[in-house]
């Protein structure tokens, strides 16, 4: 039950890294109001907003390999499950140090939240090698492999 959990837990917060990438992309309009109205070096307003975009791009492909990863699991193979502990600690630690150097502003403990079910989830999915969910024909080969049982 908890491995079930741990895999839904999981997938969610790659889901949500992921789609999170299209809002940051999407706020830049706020940096946009920010800052075009003082006199601005051209050369760095355009690379934060390439190194805006380049965040939106990361959070979109650690989305994508968690995603793919938790599919991973759920065939049974937790070979790739690696790379999703630099990822919550990236998230972890980034919240913690934002919170802090925000002042408590509680939009970074939501980072703090992604890290912490991410790791969480990974390390109970980390024993777990087989199938996360059994798929059709699973079942049945694990009982013939247990052989005939009597029924006394």
């Amino acid at each position: 039950m908890l491995r079930d959990v741990s895999w839904y837990v999981f997938l969610v917060v790659g889901i949500v890294i992921g789609l999170g990438a299209f809002g940051h992309g999407y706020s830049v309009r706020k940096v946009h109001e920010a800052i075009d109205q003082f006199p601005i070096d051209p050369a760095i307003s355009q690379t934060l907003y390439i190194v805006w975009y380049f965040a939106s791009g990361t959070m979109l492909a650690f989305g994508a390999t968690l995603v793919w990863t938790s599919f991973r699991l759920r065939a049974g193979d937790a070979s790739s499950l690696f790379v999703a502990f630099p990822i919550g600690i990236f998230y972890l630690v980034t919240g913690i140090c934002a919170t802090i150097y925000r002042r408590g502003d509680p939009f970074w403990l939501f980072f703090v939240l992604l890290g912490v079910l991410l790791l969480g989830s990974s390390f109970v999915l980390k024993g777990s090698h087989p199938s996360v969910i059994p798929r059709a024909g699973q079942a049945a080969q694990s009982e013939s492999a247990a052989g005939p049982q009597s029924m006394e």
